[in-house]
């Protein structure tokens, strides 16, 4: 049975969930690691619930941002842009989607330790060779393109959404912060998105009901995971204005080998259970059916005719 999420846990997944959905180490694998050791089975709904949080640090951050690029006609270009990019990651969504609940290579925790690794090393080798020339001001159709590619690649647990935008940004010559903040931007619709299609499907299939925590825990995981979330945003463009990314490298690896460490132990992790109750419908025969009825009217027929005797006197 799936342990209970408590509130210690909402906050554990509340802080993984805010500081990691930011910072390019991939808040997904994160979660995924800290169910695991926790010993319970990867619980999506509450995983998709504690994207609130993150999305409410978001608005509130870049609200100034966003009310000029909606408003201002002087950024509609780059408005446009931003939601150019957001194609790539709704194509990817909708046809991986079912696989990302149940495939091993998204919920397998080696796979996740294996790609922090890869794209851990992939955004130090980015950050190391970048021009870093660019600005925000400069973001073109084929950079928006190729960054959104790199954004649908985050569906896999271990990449970051954070930091394949941010490698993406890097490799197209863009300054740190300056790749940070368009990556950032750009997240916001695709976050709003995902978040309400996910929260839709939870509704329609009931698993709120399911869910192994109170309104509480709920609500405690969302605000540790915004106020987390809020914080992480200004330590990142603040951090790259004037260092490199090798400290989330050397994080992702770390964690890496900790996983590895861990699963001889721990083992693989536990599997959702089943809520819906199946039912098992025999069919007869045809001939059986037949020869059924036909025991049933003769019944009837003789139950007919003893009814139908006058009582003794």
């Amino acid at each position: 049975m799936t342990e209970q999420i408590t509130w210690w846990h909402a906050i554990i997944l509340g802080l993984a969930q805010g500081l990691t959905e930011f910072i390019p180490v991939s808040s997904s694998a994160h979660l995924n690691f800290t169910h695991w050791i926790f010993g319970q089975s990867r619980e999506l709904t509450y995983d998709v619930i504690l994207h609130l949080g993150t999305l409410f640090a978001l608005v509130f951050y870049f609200r100034k941002d966003w009310a000029q690029l909606l408003t201002n006609p002087e950024q509609k270009r780059l408005r446009n842009l931003i939601f150019i990019s957001c194609i790539p990651a709704v194509v990817a969504g909708a046809l991986l989607r079912d696989l990302e609940e149940s495939h091993w290579f998204f919920t397998d925790v080696r796979t996740n330790a294996f790609m922090l690794i890869v794209m851990g090393a992939l955004l130090l080798a980015a950050d190391k060779w970048s021009q870093k020339e660019r600005q925000v001001s400069d973001v073109k159709l084929n950079d928006a393109l190729f960054i959104g590619c790199a954004q649908a690649l985050a569906l896999i647990p271990g990449v970051s959404r954070s930091g394949a935008t941010l490698t993406a940004g890097l490799l197209r010559g863009f300054e740190r912060a300056d790749a940070a903040r368009f990556s950032f931007l750009l997240s916001m619709p695709i976050t709003i998105g995902a978040v309400g299609y996910e929260m839709l499907g939870t509704l329609r299939k009931g698993e709120f009901a399911h869910m192994n925590a109170s309104p509480a825990v709920l609500v405690l995981g969302v605000l540790v995971s915004a106020a987390s979330g809020f914080w992480a945003i200004g330590f990142l463009l603040n951090y790259l204005r004037t260092r490199s990314v090798a400290l989330f490298f050397v994080w992702r690896v770390v964690v890496a080998l900790a996983v590895f460490a861990l699963y001889p132990i721990l083992g693989p992790p536990k599997d959702k259970p089943k809520h819906e109750e199946t039912t098992t419908v025999s069919i007869k025969p045809a001939t059986q059916v037949a020869a059924d009825f036909s025991s049933f009217s003769a019944s009837r027929s003789s139950s007919a005719a003893s009814d139908s005797k006058p009582l003794a006197r």
